[in-house]
């Protein structure tokens, strides 16, 4: 079965991440794959260009050239919003079935279009059963699939760890990764709280990880604070990981949030928002904390919680470490193969 994996995304982020880990993993299944990319989507293109028997195909970014590049496969995947189209269109033109991914937790506005779309996909995955919940009021009569997120498995440099490590001082390392942008990942509710404990904590030091539209504004908001730190983007992100001794996801909106899932591959507690998809990985009390949204308050006493109850937090690095066992890029392949089967 040839798979055809059309992402028209113009830059790399979490969406594109799934996708590589996906391919990646069917390919070491030895599945013949296409992935239609939009023309001048570099790192997705440099990211993905040594994956065995993988041909990729650049498009302008409209959905009807996607379509016309995946004629010839035996199943069209589509990994975001505008491929949907280019999915239906292939399935109009060259019959060929198509599975749509679903990564977001927002209500959709009225579309006939997408609506023919959806209804006649071979399969509507969505990543979490909040993503489903968005879409129930919308497509009622749809069987959603749920596929969540992988961890992408990513390794560590013993050596640059330890320099991370005696760069931070011996302090504990509150870290943070994903794009740059409060009215998705609410960075800004971690820099309120660093700028209020930064007396009462003086041992605490925030590190996020990432860039963003937002990044002007923050290093302007924290200003001459030293302690949080932003990094912008790391290629060496396992690197940070490692080096963290908890992480905070202080999410406005959030499917599931595959930066949260790598950090429980890392064996991190978590201090995340009690928003859309994060509860349903993210158990108050057992691997974690849960927190109101933009309430630095409770992500304060979170950290504290974490920090003050070693013991407790062995059990939640082991818990954490546990979860993402059962959400690699394995488990994920074997799900969305379960649905190729249907053909």
């Amino acid at each position: 079965m040839r798979i055809c994996h059309v992402n028209l995304a113009s830059g790399y982020r979490g969406g594109e991440r799934q996708a590589e880990l996906l391919v990646r993993e069917l390919a070491r299944r030895g599945s013949p794959q296409r992935l239609v990319i939009r023309r001048g989507n570099d790192e997705f293109r440099r990211r993905s260009e040594d994956i065995e028997g993988l041909e990729i195909v650049e498009v302008a970014s409209n959905p009807l050239a996607a379509a016309i590049a995946a004629r010839g496969c035996d199943v069209v995947q589509i990994h975001e919003g505008r491929g949907v189209y280019a999915g239906w269109l292939a399935s109009l033109l060259f019959g060929i079935p198509y599975v749509i991914t679903r990564r977001v937790p927002n209500p959709q506005r009225p579309s006939w279009i997408r609506d023919r779309a959806y209804h006649r996909a071979l399969s509507v995955v969505a990543i979490s059963e909040a993503v489903a919940e968005s879409m129930r009021p919308r497509y009622a009569d749809i069987d959603f699939d749920i596929v969540p997120d992988a961890h992408a498995a990513l390794e560590a440099d013993p050596d640059a760890v330890r320099a991370l490590r005696e760069r931070f001082q011996g302090k504990t390392v509150i870290g943070h990764v994903g794009a740059l942008d409060h009215a998705h990942k609410g960075q800004r509710t971690i820099i309120e709280a660093a700028h209020q404990v930064r007396d009462r904590h003086p041992d605490w030091q925030f590190v996020l990880c990432g860039s963003g539209r937002d990044e002007a504004a923050f290093r302007d908001a924290i200003g001459d604070f030293d302690n949080i730190l932003l990094e912008g983007f790391v290629d060496n992100v396992g690197d940070y990981y490692a080096s963290f001794d908890l992480f905070v996801f202080p999410s406005l909106k959030e499917a599931i949030g595959s930066a949260m899932i790598d950090a429980m591959y890392f064996g991190l507690p978590v201090v995340g928002s009690n928003v859309d998809g994060i509860p349903e990985f993210l158990e108050d009390g057992v691997n974690g904390r849960l927190i109101e949204p933009e309430n630095p308050e409770q992500l304060i006493a979170g950290i504290e919680t974490v920090i003050d109850r070693p013991d407790w937090t062995a059990s939640v690095r082991a818990a954490n470490r546990e979860k993402a066992m059962t959400l690699d890029a394995a488990a994920m392949a074997d799900r969305y193969s379960v649905i190729y089967e249907r053909l």
